[in-house]
């Protein structure tokens, strides 16, 4: 079954629609009909876990992990979810998976710090886009540490063209944040690149070393962020 192959993904898709239908009961009790917050998630509801770097700036890091869980609306999680998949049938077969959850989130934390860097200062941002990105990343990380990157390969070739699409989709369409999803792009890489050594050990020690080191990156920067930002 495809469930136990590929357990990750369909536990971080899972996360993704149980928080989408709670979000929705939720907004009964500001009287948003549960029906119409299935198909548009409350604002109001979806501010409590949305990144807001102003927010962030008050102590609220945590938005960092929340926000990547949340969706506006029905289209922008089926379309997440939807690439979530394909993207995880590929990347948990890989890189294993523990390496794959660090991976998304890793990557979701990148594109989260790239918002509170380059985004709106008290514009709420939601959604997985910046994980998902970060997981063609760490396929171009991987691709280029093991010495196999190129555009001949049809798998690299048609990820990138991919990542293309969606970056100019993101450049083009209102409300779409490319910073984040740039972010989780390049989060992704670095990380593919750093576990790329470890993929084929079996070694507790190779394979948890690059994870902390991304997160431990993704702490300090966080605290420069504080530290020259805020």
């Amino acid at each position: 079954m495809a469930i136990s192959r590929l357990p990750v993904t369909f536990g971080l898709i899972a996360a993704c629609v149980l928080v989408y239908m709670l979000v929705a009961l939720q907004g009964a009790s500001i009287g948003v009909p549960p029906n119409e917050g299935l198909v548009q998630q409350p604002r109001e509801v979806l501010s409590l876990g949305a990144l807001v770097p102003a927010l962030v700036a008050q102590g609220e890091a945590w938005r960092l992990v929340t926000s990547a869980f949340l969706h506006s609306g029905f289209i922008h999680l089926a379309l997440n979810m939807l690439s979530l998949y394909f993207l995880g049938s590929f990347a948990e077969v890989s890189f294993g998976r523990l390496r794959f959850l660090a991976l998304y989130l890793i990557s979701g934390i990148a594109g989260g710090l790239a918002y509170l860097y380059f985004g709106a200062f008290n514009a709420p941002a939601v959604g997985a886009s910046g994980a998902i990105f970060g997981l063609l990343g760490g396929v171009f990380g991987f691709a280029i540490r093991r010495g196999t990157f190129s555009t001949r390969d049809p798998v690299i070739s048609q990820l990138l063209l991919l990542t293309g699409i969606n970056l100019f989709l993101g450049a083009t369409i209102p409300g779409v944040s490319n910073t984040a999803h740039i972010g989780g792009l390049v989060g992704g890489l670095v990380f593919g690149y750093l576990m790329a050594p470890s993929v084929y050990s079996r070694k507790r020690l190779v394979a948890t070393t690059p994870i902390a080191a991304a997160f431990g990156l993704e702490a300090i920067l966080l605290g420069l962020w504080y530290l020259f930002f805020v």
